[in-house]
């Protein structure tokens, strides 16, 4: 596995991180791993070389956390770069009070068993509070690292506008930028954010599972991704067909989709959520290999003629 610098933050981590939302059962996830089976999936990446790992306080209804902290033990902990968010809470509610945020971390912190965290970032905070002329959560984020107790903030946001705001109006260090093949409208603000020294880690990769080759227009969808109307689905799946085609022979959609985001010089991190053993071992198996220059630049230009004038919503 290779590693990129975290921006100037000294930090390094693995090109392919572990997007731990799915780490225990939940009542949004019923079908969810057992800890047993989550603990055996982390141990599985850490010895895939991976070595970043984003978390949140409300993935798995706060399971994920302890999740990771029963899966970090004898040593562990010191190989990983751990990132946690603030914002939303294990109960489902948020609270956005800077008041609230050192309790939020160092509980966090208590649950994954360790004394400190790598990163730390609002967690698609609106808009009064990324915007760091109007709120104190980046001073209070500032003071934690100071005493440090986390090594980096910043947010975790879904635009380009939303990246400049950050970069404007606060010193954060970390972004979390939803990324994808389909969703390209953040790629000039990640560049403006790797000019400032920014580590990103790139959510989203998969497109909500649809690079990962598992959904086609005739997919029905129940839960959250109900909300999909069948025009939705018919485009989505329009668009990854046509992504598709514009990869190299033997490289496979959710490949091709990995290795883009890799292509670009100023993502650090890219975190699929991998439900099993052998899905993280395929994503990991992805970035083996760079995509041809060729190639990105079609997979950009397809970007430009489809989707700019009407990017995907979630």
């Amino acid at each position: 596995m290779k590693v990129r610098a975290f921006g100037t933050t000294g930090i390094e981590v693995s090109e392919i991180g572990l997007g731990a939302w799915q780490l225990g059962r939940s009542s949004h996830w019923p079908d969810g791993p057992d800890e047993d089976e989550a603990v055996r999936l982390v141990h599985a990446a850490l010895a895939a070389g991976v070595t970043f790992i984003d978390t949140a306080p409300g993935y798995g209804e706060g399971r994920s956390e302890t999740t990771l902290g029963a899966a970090l033990v004898g040593g562990r902990r010191d190989g990983v770069v751990l990132c946690t968010k603030f914002g939303h809470r294990a109960d489902g509610t948020t609270d956005w009070a800077p008041s609230s945020i050192e309790a939020s971390v160092l509980a966090s912190a208590r649950r994954m068993g360790t004394d400190h965290l790598d990163i730390v970032v609002l967690h698609s905070p609106p808009p009064e509070v990324l915007d760091g002329t109007h709120s104190e959560h980046y001073a209070v984020l500032e003071r934690l690292k100071q005493r440090g107790v986390i090594r980096a903030y910043g947010a975790s946001v879904d635009w380009s506008a939303d990246v400049d705001t950050v970069l404007r109006t606060s010193a954060s260090q970390a972004l979390e930028v939803r990324m994808s093949a389909l969703f390209q409208e953040t790629w000039p603000g990640v560049e403006r954010a790797r000019d400032r020294g920014v580590g990103t880690i790139a959510k989203v990769p998969l497109e909500s599972g649809w690079l990962s080759g598992r959904y086609t227009a005739e997919t029905v969808f129940g839960g959250v991704r109900s909300r999909w109307s069948r025009q939705d689905v018919a485009l989505r799946a329009s668009l990854v067909d046509q992504f598709r085609s514009l990869l190299p022979e033997g490289v496979s959609v959710p490949q091709g989709a990995l290795r883009f985001l890799l292509a670009h010089d100023g993502v650090s991190t890219v975190i699929p959520g991998a439900r099993t053993v052998e899905l993280l071992h395929d994503s990991i198996a992805a970035a083996a290999q760079p995509l041809p220059a060729e190639t990105v630049a079609a997979i950009r230009r397809f970007s430009a003629d489809r989707l700019e004038a009407r990017p995907l919503d979630w």
